[in-house]
């Protein structure tokens, strides 16, 4: 299956994608790097090939051919939110949102949305 996997460079996507492709998934990864400099897990054996992009300039483009998004692209925890509440806002929401009518219109058939972090709004 071919599994778009946002944010391959943060807390649970640097272990999930490695994951997906141990299990015969072709992966696309995509992340915007904000996290590189404190990379968490260097023992991985797999990684992605990781597009840097924002979600908030995926295209139908970007999604043609893939069956499945895990999304897991967002600016995390309380002290960002209240340092950046409209940049967490555009990129939590509405770029998630973006993202999901965006897999409609391209056809993809699972959107999976998780999240290292309480889930509330």
């Amino acid at each position: 299956m071919k599994i778009l996997v946002t944010g391959t460079e943060g807390y649970l996507g640097s272990l999930l994608a490695p994951m997906l492709m141990e299990a015969g998934h072709e992966v696309i990864a995509v992340d915007t790097g904000f996290y590189k400099v404190g990379w968490l897990y260097n023992g991985t054996d797999l990684t992605a090939k990781t597009f840097n992009k924002d979600i908030r300039q995926i295209t139908v483009e970007d999604l043609q051919g893939v069956e499945a998004i895990v999304h897991m692209a967002e600016l995390s925890n309380d002290p960002t939110g209240q340092l950046a509440p409209n940049i967490t806002y555009e990129i939590n929401h509405k770029g998630s949102v973006a993202l999901a009518n965006l897999a409609k219109a391209a056809g993809v058939r699972r959107f999976v949305y998780m999240s290292s972090c309480s889930v509330y709004g």
